[in-house]
C-alpha cells in the first residue's frame, strides 16, 4: 500500500497491525460511538485480538483520543491551507467551502467521528491543538467578509457569521449522510458561497 493511498488517519510508518485496528475503531466509531463500540468489538472488526491492539493503545478511550486528534489535525489543515490559498475573501470562501465539502464526500466517517465524539474527546486533547479549532477559522474567515464585524449599522457580528459557517456546513452533512438532502457534498459549493457572499455583505 502506497502512502497515498493510506487512510486519511493512519501514518505511514504504522504497522499492518495498527492500521487495520485504526481502520475498524473509525469505523465502529463512527456508526456505533464510541462508547457503545468495545474493545472486543474493535479486536473483530479489525481480525485482530485484544492482546494485539493492547500493544498499541493501552485502552479504548487512548485509541479514541488518538484517532480523534489524528482526524482533526489533518482536517484543519486542509482548511487552514484552503484559506490561506485565496486572497480576497470570495477566493477564501470558495476555497474553504470547496475543502470542507470534499473532505465530506472523501472521508465522511471521519467527520461523522469527530462531530460525534467532539463533546467528550475535545476536552481532553493536547493544548497545543486546542489552538487549531475550526471555529477559529471560520472567524479567520469571516473577518474579511465586507458586512461582517465592525460597527456600522446592519453589521453581522462575527461570532455570529462564524458559527453560522460552520454551524451550516456540519448540518448539511448530516442531511446528507442520513439521505435528506443529495449528494454528493461538493455539488452544493455554488449556493453556498452564493448564501454567505450575501450574507457577508
Amino acid at each position: 500500500m502506497t502512502a497515498s493511498s493510506l487512510p486519511f488517519y493512519v501514518a505511514e510508518h504504522d504497522s499492518p497491525a495498527k492500521r487495520e485496528i485504526l481502520r475498524a475503531a473509525l469505523r465502529l466509531f463512527s456508526e456505533r460511538g464510541v462508547a457503545a463500540t468495545s474493545i472486543r468489538d474493535i479486536a473483530e472488526e479489525s481480525g485482530y485480538t485484544n492482546p494485539a491492539l493492547y500493544r498499541h493503545f493501552a485502552s479504548k478511550d487512548e485509541l479514541a483520543l488518538h484517532l480523534f486528534e489524528t482526524c482533526h489535525s489533518r482536517v484543519w489543515t486542509i482548511c487552514s491551507a484552503a484559506l490561506a490559498s485565496g486572497e480576497s475573501f470570495e477566493e477564501k470562501l470558495s476555497a474553504y467551502m470547496g475543502a470542507w465539502l470534499g473532505l465530506l464526500d472523501d472521508e465522511p466517517e471521519v467527520l461523522a467521528f469527530l462531530a460525534d465524539s467532539a463533546r467528550v474527546l475535545w476536552p481532553r486533547t493536547k493544548p497545543a491543538l486546542r489552538r487549531r479549532t475550526m471555529i477559529g477559522l471560520a472567524r479567520a474567515l469571516m473577518s474579511e467578509a465586507p458586512g461582517v464585524g465592525g460597527r456600522a449599522a446592519g453589521a453581522v457580528d462575527l461570532d455570529v457569521a462564524a458559527a453560522s459557517l460552520e454551524g451550516t456546513l456540519a448540518e448539511l452533512g448530516r442531511m446528507i449522510q442520513v439521505g435528506v438532502a443529495a449528494g454528493p457534498a461538493r455539488r452544493w459549493q455554488g449556493r453556498l458561497v452564493a448564501l454567505f457572499r450575501r450574507l457577508a455583505g
